[in-house]
Parts: structure tokens; C-alpha cells; sequence
């Protein structure tokens, strides 16, 4: 393939325009820029960025291995409740309790007995005859000074 130009055209000159704003400016001289600066502040964060990934972590560890004694504490101390638990039912059994009874030379109950009152007592809301209202008379006498 061969690119071939195209012919010249020859007619009336183009108008005049008017004239257009430049989309061109004239650039200034650069900055200098401090490089140098930038480069240390750079490392200054990631320095500081690396520090306290390592600072976090190190307390992450810390923390990690309290939990693991503390949750090794709880172990041990749940399993020495369970057998504890388990002293107080075996101290608690009627049998054993029975058994150190006779070894110590009780005797078994024959039978119950109850009491009955004949009377009501001050305690039960009845006030005897013999204390007089106002009086300064001790709650208790009339209890203890009943014939048995």
C-alpha cells in the first residue's frame, strides 16, 4: 500500500480569524522540590507504623497467654469444687452419718413423742391471768413459773 498526498487546492484565501486565546502558558521554572524530606517523613511513618504492629502484636501475645493460664486456673478450680461437691454428699449420707452415731454409742430412736400443751402460753397471743395489764411484769415469769 502506498499513501499517496493529495492534490494542492488553490482557491481564495481563507479569512482572517480573529485572534484566539492561547490555550499555550509560559511555565516557570520548577520548584526545587526537597526529596530528601519527603523520603524521611516516609520512613518516619512506616517506622512508626511497623513499631506499633510489633508493639500490638507482642501485647496480643501477652494477653494470650494470661488467658491461657487464667483459663487453666478455672479448670483446675471447677474440677476442685466438683470433688469438694462431692466430700459434702458423701459427709452428708444418712448411712455414714448413722454409722459414726453407733461407733460414738448412740442408740437409734425408739419412738416419737410429741407434746401436747394444755394451756396457751403468753407466746402463742393469750395473756394469763396472773399479769396485769401495764404492769411491769417480766414476759417470761409465767412460763418459767408453771409447774412441770
Amino acid at each position: 500500500m502506498s499513501a499517496l498526498t493529495a492534490p494542492l487546492r488553490r482557491g481564495p484565501a481563507p479569512a482572517p480569524q480573529p485572534p484566539r486565546r492561547r490555550h499555550l502558558r509560559v511555565v516557570e521554572e520548577p520548584r526545587p522540590r526537597h526529596t530528601l524530606a519527603y523520603v524521611l517523613a516516609i520512613i518516619v511513618v512506616l517506622g512508626a507504623a511497623i513499631f506499633g504492629t510489633v508493639a500490638l502484636n507482642a501485647l496480643a501475645a501477652a494477653n494470650s497467654v494470661e488467658s491461657r493460664e487464667l483459663t487453666t486456673r478455672v479448670a483446675e478450680a471447677e474440677r476442685e469444687y466438683a470433688q469438694l461437691v462431692a466430700d459434702v454428699a458423701a459427709l452428708e449420707d444418712p448411712a455414714r452419718i448413722r454409722e459414726a452415731g453407733l461407733d460414738l454409742g448412740l442408740v437409734p430412736a425408739s419412738g416419737g413423742r410429741h407434746v401436747a400443751l394444755t394451756r396457751p402460753l403468753p407466746a402463742d397471743g393469750a395473756v394469763d391471768d396472773a399479769v396485769a395489764p401495764g404492769g411491769t411484769t417480766d414476759p417470761l415469769k409465767p412460763v418459767l413459773s408453771v409447774e412441770r
